[in-house]
């Protein structure tokens, strides 16, 4: 097990107002505070000409950390047949593409628009078949970059209900991996053992982001509170780490961090994964 983090909205943020330096700031900041790997979001990179992705690139190497995953979000697969499918599969060709720059053997991909975020207003049935469809369409591409292509359960993707992502899974084959996000296994009034109940989902988790959440109804706070320490989490990591040990994960534990926690939070939020995980 390796920990890795993903400051969304801290770099997001960052980059569209200061383009390259930001970037690798946290990178250097992750290197000389002993995490062993950095997530890259493929939006953070939008606005960066080639030649600054390319410094991006050599600065990492340089560093001795490693990428864990790219995090390409926007890429979403709920395509139905024609050139809408076949432009999802290019894009997703040059994520590959990027992946394999970075030196990653990750993708973290759509999972399906659904609800409100689905433009074509399909039938789950319609959404699943389609994210199928357009996923195995990739696969030949991913297995000639030795890149592996991750499902996560996102807000807004089919995959946040456990019941459709075990469908996804169980019609995928085992090398489309998932990315486990801790967080969204409490939405929509789901619990971890919604999805772990199922031995498919924690023995073809890959990757798993880990978040800060604190239920508080309170309307200055919010209900979903991120930004707090681990400590005070209400996510149940013992028993999602217990499952995903008895099921041989090892892979990387991702901090998605808010951007209240700021660089400053990044460690200590590496040192409680490394922890909790072996206590268990």
């Amino acid at each position: 097990m390796k920990v890795s983090n993903l400051p969304y909205g801290l770099i997001a943020r960052a980059a569209r107002e200061r383009g390259l330096p930001p970037l690798i700031e946290w990178v250097e900041f992750c290197a000389e505070r002993g995490l062993d790997g950095v997530e890259i979001a493929e939006a953070w990179l939008a606005s960066l000409q080639w030649l600054e992705v390319t410094r991006l690139i050599e600065s990492i190497h340089k560093l001795g950390i490693e990428v864990s995953a790219l995090n390409a979000f926007n890429a979403q697969p709920n395509q139905p047949p024609g050139e809408a499918r076949d432009e999802a599969v290019r894009e997703m060709e040059r994520y590959l593409e990027m992946a394999e720059a970075f030196g990653t053997p990750l993708v973290i991909i759509g999972s399906g628009n659904w609800g409100d975020y689905d433009r074509y207003r399909m039938s789950r049935a319609q959404a699943i078949d389609n994210t199928v469809a357009t996923i195995e369409a990739c696969l030949p591409a991913a297995q000639k970059r030795g890149v592996a292509l991750l499902v996560e359960n996102h807000p807004g993707w089919l995959t946040l209900r456990a019941d459709a992502l075990v469908e996804m899974l169980d019609r995928l084959p085992d090398e489309v991996g998932l990315n486990l996000d801790t967080g969204s296994m409490y939405r929509e009034g789901q619990r971890p053992r919604d999805f772990l109940e199922h031995d498919i989902v924690a023995r073809r988790t890959r990757y798993v982001h880990l978040k800060t959440i604190r239920f508080e109804p309170d309307p200055e706070v919010g209900w979903w509170n991120q930004g707090l320490p681990f400590e005070e989490s209400d996510v149940d990591y013992a028993t999602i780490f217990g499952k995903l040990k008895a099921a041989a994960f090892d892979g990387w534990l991702s901090y998605e961090a808010s951007a209240d926690v700021g660089l400053a939070g990044l460690p200590p939020g590496a040192e409680f994964a490394r922890k909790t995980w072996q206590a268990r």
